[in-house]
């Protein structure tokens, strides 16, 4: 094993610094940019969405069954009013869906069933239906552009100072900026959009200014264009950062560079660290370890700068920021590094105590599923056991219970209670495919471990027939996981006490192909067989 425990894990989920000691037996590694438990798929960590639970019927059904009760309730009160809206069927069609929304949390009703509620007694109109679907559907986008764009109130607030500047209205926009500036005051997040609305009332501040002394309006022009350049460079370094992602995991053969980017990053490599914004110092550092992902001290300072600065950052962008890190740790465990394996962990717990990895309150079942294996690869099956339980009514409805019975089953494989392994996948009902192939290539390895020979032969005749016809299987998996049946087809034919000469074969066989699910498994399993037999005495 990687890692022993020098002690058990806390009953809190943050463990502490050195919890887990290095043991002299190295893990084969782990696929790379992702993680995923049983297979070492991989699935972007910043680009994985969580799958809608809608049914799609028409935009205006997947819109509508976003929102919140609150929303839902503003909605009614946006479709009342005349300035938005003059058309007096379209609040009674959304009185109809909210009414299916409050009582069920769904649209249920089809097209006929709404407009005979609508229009009782007229013949159904297919066209004028689809016109009121899209006019509601157009007041729906409206109001959510009306949200998002009021949601800071920095953005009419500027807005409207520049309404009154282009209206000459000084004197209510001097008491207008005197506002304005007070919102600045209000602890906010910082971003790039922050950034941007200081450079915006600063250029606002040398336009109430015009004509009020030079030395002072020379000042607030200088305030400005360091705004201006702060915006500019966090959303460069930003970009640049999700560019050498993509990068790294697409490994094109056309190379790019960008001159003005590459002297930007070594002029502010040069300035003092305190001196530079947060927001631009962890994008700097994210940069460096993407650029050069063999200088360790550049993911220290990164996780430094985190565990400074993390609070002062938005909910997504935190998030996004720790996503970076951890791949990184995942990419050292990929080459061989095994010691990333903690760092993975801490940044996991770390994220998890901030709250960062909840979306809505909400816990993804990968991201479940990916901080179980960590756990399960460092050993520390209660803290496993603990997590699996508190954090199940976390998961979206959708996906609770296959996530819940999975990542149990994995916790009882880890500690080679196969019985309970197989008991707990008999009880899943697939919400997810990737949790699916999962749990057939985790019952795969449990009757190889039982010796259920027949079991197993069966469920590998079956697998392969279901990897050749599922559809929403992208090639990769499909290859992958028919690799993996192939290879443990092989494993089966290989005698008990095979020679060394036919495992090593096999294993350079194993090597040789790229693309093979539970390789590490596979390797385990030849090694296996591939030591002599003990005599008795």
């Amino acid at each position: 094993m990687l890692y022993g425990l020098h002690r058990q894990p806390p009953n809190n989920v943050a463990l502490p610094k050195n919890h887990f000691r290095k043991t002299q037996n190295a893990y084969p590694p782990l696929s790379t940019h992702y993680l995923l438990p049983s297979t070492n798929y991989l699935l972007p960590f910043t680009h994985h969405p969580m799958p809608p639970d809608l049914p799609l019927s028409n935009k205006i059904t997947a819109i509508l069954q976003t929102f919140s009760p609150q929303e839902l309730k503003q909605f009614k009160k946006w479709l009342q009013s005349p300035f938005h809206n003059e058309q007096a069927v379209l609040p009674q069609l959304f009185g109809l869906l909210y009414a299916e929304l409050k009582k069920q949390g769904r649209i249920a009703s089809g097209k006929e069933q709404l407009w005979k509620k609508l229009h009782i007694g007229q013949p159904y109109s297919d066209v004028r239906f689809r016109r009121y679907c899209s006019d509601l559907t157009r007041q729906a986008e409206a109001f959510l552009s009306y949200q998002t764009y009021t949601a800071n109130p920095m953005n009419p607030a500027l807005d409207l100072l520049q309404a009154l500047a282009n209206r000459k209205l000084k004197p209510l926009y001097n008491a207008t900026f005197d506002n304005t500036q007070q919102l600045q005051t209000h602890p906010q997040p910082q971003s790039a959009q922050t950034l941007h609305h200081q450079y915006r009332l600063q250029l606002m501040r040398h336009q109430l200014k015009q004509g009020a002394g030079r030395q002072g309006n020379w000042d607030i022009l200088g305030n400005a264009l360091e705004r201006l350049d702060e915006y500019y460079i966090a959303e460069k370094l930003k970009y640049y950062c999700n560019w050498l992602n993509y990068k790294m995991v697409l490994q094109p053969e056309q190379e790019r560079s960008f001159w003005f980017t590459d002297h930007l990053i070594t002029y502010l490599a040069q300035q003092p660290p305190p001196q530079l914004p947060p927001l631009i110092a962890v994008y700097l550092a994210i940069a460096a370890t993407l650029t050069h992902p063999e200088q360790h001290d550049n993911y220290t300072h990164l996780k430094k700068l985190l565990q400074q600065h993390a609070h002062l950052f938005d909910h997504n962008e935190a998030w996004t920021m720790y996503g970076y890190a951890q791949n990184f740790c995942i990419r050292q465990i990929n080459s061989g590094n095994n010691t990333y394996l903690t760092e993975l962990f801490e940044l996991y717990a770390d994220a998890l105590q901030r709250g960062l990895i909840f979306t809505d309150g909400q816990l993804s079942p990968w991201h479940y599923k990916n901080m179980v294996v960590v756990a399960l690869r460092l050993k520390a099956y209660n803290w496993a056991q603990q997590f699996i339980e508190e954090y199940r009514h976390r998961l979206p409805a959708r996906f609770a219970q296959t996530a819940y019975i999975y990542n149990k089953a994995k916790l009882h494989f880890h500690k080679a209670e196969y019985g309970k392994v197989i008991e707990l996948l008999r009880e899943v009902a697939y919400q997810d495919v990737f949790y699916e192939l999962d749990s057939k290539a985790m019952l795969l390895k449990t009757y190889y471990e039982t010796e259920e020979t027949e079991a197993l032969l069966s469920l590998l005749a079956s697998f392969r027939i279901f990897l050749r016809r599922k559809k929403g299987i992208s090639e990769q998996h499909r290859t992958n996981y028919l690799n993996l049946v192939r290879f443990t087809e092989k494993l089966l034919a290989l005698p008990a006490a095979a020679n060394k000469d036919a495992t090593d074969r096999l294993a350079a066989q194993l090597q040789k192909t790229r693309r093979v699910a539970d390789a590490n498994w596979l390797r385990e399993k030849l090694e296996e067989l591939s030591k002599p037999p003990i005599k008795p005495r």
